[in-house]
């Protein structure tokens, strides 16, 4: 299976899937697909756990990002059985911020990884953006040490993984704000219906979180690795074809 099956499966398991198992299963009945609110959370949180662990298996190896990613699908478990543990059927009132809490930490994590791994060799910006699998580090690092600008391309990577840190920093706030703006409503419901409404919230925030601030990530990413091409070529002399593995 190449990298970019690979890729599309994992979205499709981490994403996706989920999403549709909490809009469509979560409802009781008599039905195959009517789970209850309680199986279709286990089903949706599986699916991107498994994912991880086949990764593991696979690579025999966690690359941070999916670590990050396991620890929060592992939270929302957590969290969603702290919720149902509260009196009679409604969930806890606390919920929608520990949440949110739990939303902000990962995209915060990752910043905060980003910065302090920036002067390290198998930094975070080396498996976000400036990859040997995307660019060739080895000719370009060769042609830095022969012109000796060593010092202004540790700047430039290190600018880099700062502007990045910024937009995950960015993002946690959003990813703050997202949980409460879904969450916080489910109290207003009858408590014989916040569960099944609180996995509806999960659902919509997985979703709209990859549309309104993953696609927004996506694009300051983009516009790093531009920023990044065009330093490392008025560093080196390279040409964009040199700079790009082919």
């Amino acid at each position: 299976m190449d990298s970019g099956t690979k890729s599309l499966l994992n979205v499709l398991l981490s994403v996706l899937a989920p999403v549709l198992v909490l809009d469509h299963c979560s409802t009781t009945g008599p039905g195959l697909l009517e789970l209850g609110t309680t199986r279709a959370m286990a089903l949706a949180l599986a699916l991107p756990l498994g994912c991880g662990v086949w990764m593991f298996i696979e690579r025999r190896r966690l690359d941070p990002i999916t670590l990050f990613g396991l620890m929060g699908t592992i939270l929302t478990g957590v969290i969603t059985i702290y919720a149902n543990t509260g009196d009679g059927s409604a969930i806890r009132p606390d919920t929608p911020w520990w949440y949110a809490a739990k939303e902000a930490l990962i995209a915060a994590l990752l910043g905060g990884a980003m910065l302090v791994t920036a002067r390290r060799r198998d930094s975070m910006l080396r498996l976000f953006l400036y990859s040997d699998s995307l660019f060739d580090v080895a000719r370009i690092e060769k042609r830095i040490a022969e012109k000796e600008l060593q010092q202004p391309y540790e700047t430039l990577l290190r600018r880099s993984a700062a502007c990045t840190a910024l937009s995950l920093f960015c993002s946690a706030l959003a990813n703050f704000g997202l949980a409460l703006y879904f969450l916080l409503p489910v109290l207003d419901q009858p408590a014989d219906r916040q569960v099944l409404q609180y996995n509806y919230a999960v659902s919509s925030m997985t979703w709209w979180g990859y549309l309104i601030i993953g696609v927004p990530l996506m694009l300051t990413l983009i516009l790093v690795m531009r920023y990044l091409l065009r330093r490392l070529a008025e560093l080196t002399g390279l040409s964009r074809d040199e700079l790009l593995l082919r």
